[in-house]
């Protein structure tokens, strides 16, 4: 049974927009949830389009009587290729989503962010924080969220033996990214290999340029760091985290939670499911979390 409209959108967005699609729940049997609720789903590495987890929660989701809108960011697909994918230029286009949504009549606007779209939106949230602003959020969920982007991808790095190295590329990056001096032409398209497996092919290389790999995985990119966005957000918060992630430590969702706690957030909630970091295998149960979790807060 179909229990979703689906549509692709363009967003007005300045001299611009922003891509995304809306899944419209039209479930009803039951009233198990009132239509007042809507989940942004924030895409990771590869845009939204073709996260296994943004194409296979909404569904799930709309069985439970929860929309969703799965959106692209400047930071999707080509824009940590080309220099403009920059983890902070993308709060006005969060901002003009959450408005976009509040226009469709949704009360309850929920972020969603899977791997490098956790630290999107903790970045966020950690801004949006005061109820009383225009663009306040209702709740954060988080699927495989780095205790620190920068951390993160060192260490797999590291791991494979990149080339070049960590290392190696900050010594170039620091002498080209420096005040004043960012945007001027001297940034430039770089290619990691083996920085995902230990080969040369396509999929284990990453493309970056210095620019936008100095601000989502230099060791100084604060904005990407999740441990020092997570103690600012207010809203309640839901981590889940697969066992057998092999990209984020398994005690990551853990830490991250207790420094929320720490911070005086009294609504945490950190769940792992028997899975890796794609959570194959594992949709329905991680759907159903998110679902049992959406229903406690916001189901009337």
């Amino acid at each position: 049974m179909d229990y979703m409209d689906q549509e692709l959108v363009s967003i007005p967005f300045g001299k611009s927009k922003i891509d995304g699609i809306y899944y419209h729940s039209t479930f009803k049997e039951g009233n198990r949830a009132d239509g007042n609720t809507i989940v942004i789903h924030v895409h990771g590495f590869l845009g939204n389009f073709l996260d296994g987890s943004q194409r296979f929660l909404p569904p799930i989701l709309a069985e439970g009587g929860y929309s969703s809108l799965a959106i692209n960011t400047r930071m999707a697909n080509f824009g940590l290729f080309f220099g403009y994918g920059i983890l902070n230029d993308t709060i006005p286009q969060i901002d003009r989503v959450v408005e976009y949504a509040q226009e469709l009549g949704y009360k309850n606007v929920i972020l969603s962010g899977y791997s490098l779209g956790t630290s999107i939106i903790l970045r966020y949230a950690s801004l949006r924080n005061d109820p009383r602003k225009t663009h306040n959020i209702n709740g954060l969920i988080t699927l495989a969220a780095p205790y620190s982007m920068p951390d993160s991808i060192r260490r797999r790095w590291d791991y494979w033996g990149s080339e070049p190295s960590y290392q190696e590329v900050f010594e170039e990056a620091k002498d080209i990214i420096k005040p004043g001096l960012e945007g001027t032409g001297q940034d430039r398209t770089i290619l990691i290999y083996k920085a995902r497996g230990n080969s040369y092919c396509p999929e284990h290389t990453e493309i970056y340029t210095y620019r936008t790999w100095w601000h989502l995985a230099g060791p100084e990119a604060k904005y990407a760091m999740a441990h020092k966005k997570i103690q600012n957000v207010k809203v309640p918060i839901l981590l889940i985290q697969g066992w057998h992630d092999q990209v984020v430590r398994h005690e990551e969702a853990q830490q991250l939670a207790q420094l929320a706690l720490n911070a005086g957030n009294k609504d945490v909630s950190a769940f792992y499911v028997n899975a890796g970091h794609t959570f194959e295998d594992k949709e329905e149960e991680l759907g159903d979390i998110i679902v049992r979790w959406l229903d406690r807060r916001f189901k009337d």
